[in-house]
């Protein structure tokens, strides 16, 4: 049986207390701006938001060259998203084993 090593990252996203991530939507300027939150993330908040921007929103994807992700202390700003790539990050962290 093969064993599959997990390389240790740099950062942790705890779940809230009902077991879910904390990935949040939020809406500015009646709805004209929409921000995807990470909030509580444990440790280095740069990797996170590096590894992030590689391999979520790749440079060819013509969506995700208006996204900004923004570092704040504990948590990451995703500015420039659209509602439906609060998905896309939650399935992305689940597959990163969080």
């Amino acid at each position: 049986m093969l064993a599959t090593a997990r390389v240790p990252l740099a950062y942790f996203v705890p779940r809230n207390p009902r077991h879910h991530l904390p990935v949040y939507t939020e809406f500015r300027s009646c709805g004209a701006q929409c921000f995807i939150l990470i909030k509580n993330v444990q440790g280095h908040t740069p990797a996170l938001a590096k590894d992030l921007s590689a391999s979520l929103f790749a440079p060819s994807d013509p969506l995700a060259a208006r996204i900004r992700i923004e570092q704040r202390p504990s948590r990451l700003v995703i500015k420039g998203a659209r509602p439906e790539f609060k998905e896309r990050v939650v399935d992305w962290l689940r597959a990163r084993g969080f």
